[in-house]
């Protein structure tokens, strides 16, 4: 059998019709049996106290996980305001899920209990001859400290496990965002699938933007805000950035235009991981989706649709180049929001880059986010944003 997975998708106004719709298409595309796991990524258009049991009363009582959303898309359809399904069923593969509340306050704590079965668990998969460990993160994205939630998940499974996963959207309301487990939906919690397989899970992760400006120091920031850039407001910088090109930015148009030239903050390995902007304050601050700390070195970054269709095929032959030379058996795409923004009508581009690589025929999902992780030895790793990870599972 090795592993073999089906998926749905429903643009259904009904939450209980579209939940029963995208369920059962799934299901006959597992092509009969009873599913190991189910991953659910939705709307907040949709009423997620009907949709979750829907599902489930198609599927049965096996683990359901998955989250809010910006956008979905399947192997088939790129989606707005909709649902999209995986059923995964695999002898290759060994699922299990943790789960932890109280993310916000005690991100330490949550981490913890999310990952308390995890030892116990790894150490039954290796003696069965699963020796390969992946932790799949699906995490509130409104909780903040990105890099300590993928830092804290890291250290509770001993960092024996790569992590890749993404945190859960609004539809860019940044109103609240859920995490779901089975047929409940949680905020400020975090949702951990530990995959345990024969052979690795390959992760890749790649954003194609490129540095714009000179570099610059990050001299005052608290928590996901930056206050000074080169010892002025933060805001300032992306202000001589915009006129330098010809496109001046007024206070109705500034958060349009950061969300689309996002800071690169320079790594020890000479890449640029994304910090996306998320709006600018009266004085003159700028709300970041994570963190970034004081004496880092940014500069603001560009993309075109080439690049960002070019980096989703290559996080995609990243990931193939990671499997150890087994087959794709099913995809999970952890893709940002900006992306989408960026992209516009042309996104089905990328879902298309993906599927160029892995094989037309490969069942894929994948949502946007507000937040992506990606783990893995000799790539890009901790949290990021305007990025596009890709995991997938082999065959």
């Amino acid at each position: 059998m090795a592993t073999r997975a089906g998926v749905g998708f429903s643009n259904e106004s009904s939450s209980t019709d579209a939940g029963t719709a995208a369920a059962q298409e799934a299901l006959r595309a597992l092509g009969g049996g009873e599913a190991d796991i189910v991953f659910v990524f939705a709307s907040t258009n949709h009423d997620y106290g009907k949709l979750l049991p829907a599902i489930r009363k198609i599927t049965g009582p096996v683990p359901l996980v998955g989250c809010s959303t910006a956008g979905e898309f399947t192997s088939a359809h790129v989606g707005h305001g909709s649902v999209a399904v995986m059923a995964i069923k695999s002898d290759a593969i060994r699922f299990r899920v943790g789960f932890g509340r109280n993310l916000k306050g005690q991100r330490h704590g949550a981490t913890l209990e999310a990952l308390k079965a995890f030892a116990a668990e790894h150490r039954a998969a290796r003696a069965a001859g699963f020796p390969h460990a992946t932790c799949i993160v699906l995490s509130d994205g409104l909780a903040g400290q990105g890099e300590d939630i993928v830092e804290g998940v890291h250290a509770s499974a001993g960092m024996l496990a790569q992590v890749v996963g993404g945190a859960a959207a609004d539809d860019a309301k940044f109103a609240r965002t859920d995490v779901f487990l089975d047929d409940r939906h949680h905020t400020d919690a975090l949702v951990v699938v530990y995959a345990f397989s024969r052979t690795p899970i390959g992760i890749g992760v790649r954003h194609g933007l490129s540095p714009a400006c000179p570099s610059m120091i990050v001299t005052r920031a608290a928590g996901n805000v930056i206050h000074e850039i080169d010892g002025r407001p933060a805001l300032l910088a992306y202000e001589r950035f915009a006129a330098g090109i010809g496109e001046p930015i007024t206070p109705a148009t500034r958060d349009a235009f950061m969300i689309t030239h996002e800071l690169g903050m320079l790594t020890s390995s000479g890449e640029y991981k994304i910090r996306a902007p998320l709006t600018a304050n009266e004085d003159g601050s700028i709300v970041m989706a994570s963190e970034v700390p004081v004496g880092a070195s940014v500069t603001i970054m560009r993309g075109s649709e080439e690049k960002l269709v070019s980096a989703a095929e290559h996080a995609a032959r990243s990931a193939l180049a990671n499997l150890a030379g087994g087959k794709p058996g099913a995809v999970l795409v952890f893709d940002c929001i900006c992306r989408r923004i960026f992209l516009g009508e042309q996104y089905k581009r990328q879902v298309d880059a993906f599927r160029s690589v892995v094989g037309q025929d490969v069942p894929l999902i994948g949502w946007e986010t507000y937040g992506e992780i990606a783990l893995t030895p000799g790539q890009q790793s901790g949290w990021h944003n305007s990025t596009s990870v890709v995991a997938i599972l082999p065959d």
